[in-house]
């Protein structure tokens, strides 16, 4: 495995950040505890859009690396894009052909997901693609998102390696569920391009990272509680039957990096709404920068119905600060 050149921490705060506001990613680089100021945007999509799929570029130009960093599912259940993203998420019905492969496939919603995040244009009417393009030769790019986010940053990593093979290219995903099929994740392990270069990290109490190759191992997840009880097996068992029949073999791709998750206060908790809350917070972008050691994001993001920007830098004027929300 190569060495990466941004750790998970950081990477984690950059996959976090791309849930705030398009007009707003900016300032929350700047004030990012870990990245220290030293990051700037270089492609963004245009202030004033608000795509179904989101991404942005951002730049050391002192280190030499780039990152690129995906939104995960639209934080606002209240707006359309947030159900769009939620059909991404799901791995059922028609996979899609990987380019001129006859075996390697995605799911649908992936591939709509990665079709988006394509066709954005910055300012300047230009794509992500001409924008790594338009990079010196000698700067490497990481790829990297949270959740959906994490679903999409390999596969958009391999698109890119694809037009530049010359260039130092590195996926890493947080929480992310599986894009496709085992062909289809055969082609990070090629010599060149991605292999050594992607690591797929997880929080081990963190049922989303086990969509969709190993859902059954969500059952009774948090010991000794909250158990989700006879429903939520129910549920587990009906999509893994779905997933089975439908003989979609969806696969992990590159490297596992698991991050051992704890349950809050399990003694206290019990029954199905707890098994809910205890869910959401282990997907949560704060949890997996805290179990990764790192300062939490400038805005806060919370148990998937409502979010504020928590206390303010004092520099910052908190009547300023956006309200994302988000959903696992």
């Amino acid at each position: 495995m190569r060495k990466f050149p941004i750790d998970d921490a950081r990477l984690m705060t950059f996959a976090g950040i791309a849930y705030g506001a398009v007009g707003k990613i900016p300032r929350y680089l700047a004030e990012a505890q870990l990245l220290a100021g030293e990051w700037s945007i270089i492609w963004i999509p245009a202030v004033g859009q608000n795509p179904d799929n989101l991404a942005y570029i951002a730049l050391n130009e002192q280190a030499g690396s780039v990152v690129l960093a995906i939104r995960g599912t639209y934080p606002d259940p209240l707006s359309p894009i947030y159900w769009n993203n939620g059909q991404q998420d799901s791995p059922f019905g028609p996979m899609v052909a990987w380019k001129d492969s006859a075996s390697a496939k995605i799911s649908g919603g992936t591939n709509t997901g990665y079709t988006n995040l394509s066709g954005l244009l910055d300012a300047n009417g230009r794509t992500i693609a001409e924008a790594v393009a338009a990079l010196d030769p000698g700067v490497s790019l990481c790829v990297t998102g949270h959740s959906l986010g994490g679903t999409l940053a390999p596969v958009l990593a391999l698109d890119l390696v694809g037009r530049e093979p010359d260039r130092a290219i590195y996926s890493v995903s947080f929480a992310g569920m599986t894009p496709g099929n085992a062909a289809f994740a055969a082609l990070f392990e090629k010599d060149g391009g991605l292999s050594g270069r992607t690591r797929r990290v997880f929080n081990t109490i963190d049922s989303v990272s086990y969509g969709w190759n190993t859902v059954l191992a969500t059952r009774n997840f948090f010991t000794p509680s909250p158990r989700g009880g006879p429903l939520v097996t129910l549920f587990l068992f009906i999509a893994w039957l779905r997933l089975k029949i439908g003989g979609y073999g969806f696969t992990p791709i590159g490297e596992s990096v698991a991050l051992t998750g704890t349950v809050q206060n399990a003694s206290s908790k019990h029954g199905l709404v707890s098994f809910v809350i205890e869910t959401l917070h282990q997907h949560m972008p704060d949890t997996y920068l805290a179990l990764l050691g790192a300062p939490p994001l400038p805005f806060s993001i919370l148990f998937g119905a409502v979010t504020s920007d928590g206390p303010a830098p004092p520099e910052v004027h908190p009547q300023d600060r956006a309200m994302p929300v988000f959903h696992i």
